[in-house]
Parts: structure tokens; sequence; C-alpha cells
């Protein structure tokens, strides 16, 4: 097993892991959990557009730093990274909408997701006056995030087929 493969493998279980953190705080209830996947997908996503950032701004930079290479998926595996993150925002949020502290009236986990889906595409709901705001808004930036972060970095990525 090639040494990109092993790094793949890892990114994918630990965004498995992440994901499937987020799912169990939809159905379980711990705001923790929720609040925790929140808090690494959104880093990644942070750390993964500065890294790109950099790497596009010197072209010598990766091979200084080899490291970098880590936090950036094949294209092929790519696929299930954006998946698995995408699910992880998604999840956690709905997490966080499982129950009153956010709405107005009591949501279940299926409500939750929808939702947290739909807010993530900027619909306009009615959270509570504070806290449930709060999380409202930090949806909304961690989906402007996903969106202006990590899916056009994984097509452009995607876009560089080598020559054959």
């Amino acid at each position: 097993m090639s040494k990109e493969t092993r790094r793949d493998i890892a990114l994918i279980g630990t965004f498995f892991l992440v994901s499937a953190t987020g799912v169990a705080s939809v159905f379980l209830g711990p705001r923790l959990l929720a609040w925790i996947v929140i808090a690494i997908s959104d880093l990644y996503l942070f750390i993964v557009l500065l890294l790109a950032a950099l790497r596009s701004d010197e072209d010598g930079f990766v091979d200084r730093h080899s490291w970098i290479t880590r936090f950036f998926p094949r294209k092929t595996a790519g696929i299930l990274v954006v998946t698995l993150l995408f699910l992880s925002v998604v999840s956690g949020f709905a997490g966080l909408y499982v129950g009153t502290e956010v709405f107005p009236s009591i949501k279940t986990p299926l409500d939750a997701l929808y939702i947290s889906f739909f807010t993530l595409g900027f619909t306009d709901y009615s959270p509570k006056p504070g806290y449930g705001q709060l999380v409202v808004v930090g949806q909304l930036v961690s989906g402007v995030l996903l969106l202006a972060a990590l899916f056009p970095l994984h097509i452009s990525r995607i876009s560089t087929f080598k020559n054959s």
C-alpha cells in the first residue's frame, strides 16, 4: 500500500468518525458532541483553504513543507471526504436543532436534519433570540466556508487531469 493511499485512508477514517459522531448527536442528544463535530469540520476547512492559498502563491512551498500534502486527499478519495464533511456539518447543526433550545417548537431528529440541510442552503427559519440566532448564524458561516472552500478546491483538483 502506498504512502498516499494510507494518508487517504486516514483522512477518510477520521472524517467518517467525525460524521458518525455528528449523526449520533442528532439521535442521542449530547450538544457537546455536535459542537465538537462542527469545530473539527470548520477547522479542517479553514486549514485546507489557508494551505491551498499558500500552495498557490509559491511553487516550491510544498517541496519545503511536505507535511502539507497530508491535508489534501487525492481526487478519488476527495469525493468521499467532501461527502463526509458535508454530512458532518449538516448533522452537527442538526444535533443542535433537536429539542427546544434553538427553535420555538420541539424538533424531532428528522425535522432537525431537514432544517439543518436547508439552513445550509440559506433558507429562512425563525430561531429563538439569543442562542438560537447564534447557532443559525454559525451554520451560515460554516455553510459559506464549506461552499466557498471545499467544493471549488475539490473541483479544481479533479479538473487538473494528467496529460497521457
